[in-house]
């Protein structure tokens, strides 16, 4: 998207507009809980979507017993809940049911569209464990059979009409043992959005940003990696590329509890004007940066992991896009010990050095996983609209949506 004006700004106080707040107690019957993970996708010629989780307030202190990360992570009954909008306004939010059997939870939505405007969701949906009680799967899946017990579901939906309607489908089957993953793997969807190559010999391709969990070591820590999902065919068919490279000495287990990182997990990803990605990925090990790394034959495989020190970042996913010209902009929490001080970073040099151009927040607002995306410019400069997490030490999470012309036109 060209003619947004990007400089670099000190950052004191918010340079964004709060154009709206969002909670669970907007959905049908005012449910309590928490509104997580949003996944935001502008759709040329089309609508603004907006999905996000709703998860209930855990009832059972036996989430760890179940395979969860966390308490209202699944299998907690989380469910995706889908809104239209132009920023300031939101139509009616509206539950996404797959109608799949055996499913008792959905999360972690990531967006793409692809040729024709054709919307792609990538959700993860639970059989009653979480990702480490997960098994990898034995066997395909088997259209309008129950899913193989003990596994955590891959989805795939697909909408040719502006997320109206929606065609659902059970991609599991790319975390089956291959080449490239000899044992398999555990596999979810990095919430916020992927996207469509335009350069290359590889324009065309979907590619979608996804965690990978790998089979649990004796201690019972399992080692999850960043990797990304790839179609060539426009969703018909999906593969998982190689895993981002492991940083040596970063293994540890996280706050989740359960995860052996290997430097990066969760990530947003953007393609560059000479074909390449990149991707910006929060440290598993919360060691207060983000991490880079570059692919240059479509997501296949990535380069070596550059520490992105100029990224300060508690462990938190981000959003990630493109402009026209290259540069990125980069949505984040900004404090490197607490999901804080909202910023939107932007790199000229293709994600090698950045600068914050806009506070999003206050430097002790709360602000926890954010997607972002550059709405068209209606009589001058393009704005960005970001949504972010409000995360409450003692209440629910909501979702605060933010506009901003992230800077000043030249």
């Amino acid at each position: 998207m060209t003619g947004v004006a990007v400089t670099p700004a000190a950052g004191r106080g918010a340079a964004a507009t709060v154009t709206a707040h969002l909670s669970a107690r907007d959905l049908p019957g005012s449910p309590d809980g928490s509104l997580r993970v949003p996944a935001l996708l502008f759709v040329p010629r089309g609508p603004l979507l907006l999905v996000h989780d709703h998860r209930p307030r855990p009832e059972a202190a036996t989430w760890r017993e179940r395979g969860g990360a966390l308490p209202d992570d699944l299998p907690n009954p989380n469910s995706l809940w889908l809104r239209t909008g132009s920023g300031g306004f939101w139509g009616p939010p509206r539950r996404l049911d797959p109608g799949l059997p055996g499913v008792t939870g959905l999360s972690d939505p990531c967006l793409t569209v692809g040729s024709g405007g054709v919307v792609h969701l990538l959700a993860s949906a639970s059989t009653g464990t979480g990702l480490f009680g997960a098994r990898t799967p034995t066997h395909p899946a088997v259209p309008g059979q129950p899913p193989e017990p003990g596994t955590l579901r891959l989805l795939h939906a697909v909408s040719h009409d502006g997320g109206t309607t929606w065609r659902w489908s059970d991609i599991t089957d790319v975390c089956l043992p291959s080449s490239t993953w000899p044992r398999g793997a555990v596999v979810f969807p990095a919430s916020g959005h992927g996207t469509r190559l335009r350069h290359g010999p590889w324009a065309g391709r979907l590619v979608q940003p996804v965690v990978a969990a790998l089979t649990p070591r004796p201690d019972g820590s399992r080692p999850v990696r960043s990797a990304a999902l790839l179609s060539d065919d426009s969703g018909n068919t999906w593969r998982l590329g190689s895993p981002l490279p492991a940083v040596p000495g970063t293994e540890a287990t996280s706050l989740a509890g359960g995860a052996a990182t290997s430097g990066t997990d969760e990530h947003a990803l953007a393609e560059l004007p000479d074909g390449r990605l990149v991707t910006s990925a929060r440290d598993g090990a919360y060691g207060g940066t983000r991490w880079t790394s570059w692919s240059t034959d479509g997501g296949q495989t990535w380069g070596e992991l550059l520490h992105a020190d100029d990224l300060p970042d508690p462990g938190c996913n981000a959003g990630l896009v493109a402009l026209d010209d290259g540069r990125l902009l980069l949505s984040h929490a900004s404090s490197p010990r607490a999901r804080r001080a909202g910023r939107l970073s932007v790199s000229e040099d293709g994600g090698r050095t950045w600068q914050a151009c806009a506070a999003l927040t206050g430097p002790e607002t709360p602000f926890g996983y954010s997607d972002l995306a550059v709405l068209p410019p209606a009589g001058g400069t393009a704005q960005v609209l970001v949504v972010a997490e409000h995360p409450q030490p003692d209440g629910p999470t909501t979702l605060t949506v933010l506009m901003t012309a992230p800077t000043r036109p030249a």
